[in-house]
């Protein structure tokens, strides 16, 4: 091959690899316009707290396998929406989702240690990590129990009891006909303008 057909083909390799990378990891890349939203509307003292969510929630969606990128996708757009339509007290809800998702992908990495841990272990030396003797033969035979339990509390459990906190928040206050500052200055100012 001559030079510059070798240099293009280089490049078109690197950009095939780019797309394919991207498009593997679509779900992920959903969960960045929250993130970044989330982290450009929180205050200067959150900063530290948000960026640090936001990292452990790429690694959980690049590490755990589906359907947990999908779930925390769907967790950070709800947040992200909740924020944005809470009026009385944003900054309070946006801690809020910020530690729902911190847990959320804390329990997510922590499951897939866990995972990847006990696939290397036959049940019984499993259960030999766990106890030791004659109760090691129930664990062992309790093991893919408690791996039902840790999926269902990773799928269905935290997310809803994260969605369940979000509609707390929205939904704590009646809605008001404007913002908590300007009804403090209706009533300051006694329906004067300002």
């Amino acid at each position: 091959m001559k030079p510059p057909l070798i240099w293009f083909v280089w490049i078109l390799n690197g950009l095939l690899a780019i797309v394919y990378t991207l498009a593997d990891n679509l779900v992920v890349l959903l969960i960045l316009p929250p993130l970044i939203w989330l982290a450009i509307t929180a205050k200067r003292e959150h900063l530290p707290w948000v960026a640090a969510t936001g990292g452990l929630c790429l690694l959980a969606g690049f590490i755990v396998p589906a359907p947990v990128p999908v779930i925390l996708a769907l967790m950070a757009w709800a947040g992200a929406i909740a924020v944005r339509l809470d009026k009385f007290n944003p900054t309070a809800l946006r801690w809020r989702v910020n530690g729902g998702l911190a847990l959320y992908a804390l329990a997510a990495l922590g499951f897939a240690a866990y995972a990847a841990y006990t696939s290397r272990l036959d049940p019984r030396a499993w259960s030999d990590v766990v106890v030791g003797g004659d109760a090691g033969q129930v664990i062992s035979q309790g093991r893919s129990f408690l791996n039902t339990i840790a999926v269902w509390g990773l799928w269905i459990i935290l997310p809803l009891g994260y969605l369940a906190l979000l509609l707390q928040g929205i939904f704590v206050h009646p809605p008001t006909p404007g913002a908590p500052a300007d009804m403090i200055h209706t009533v300051r100012a006694r329906g004067r303008n300002r």
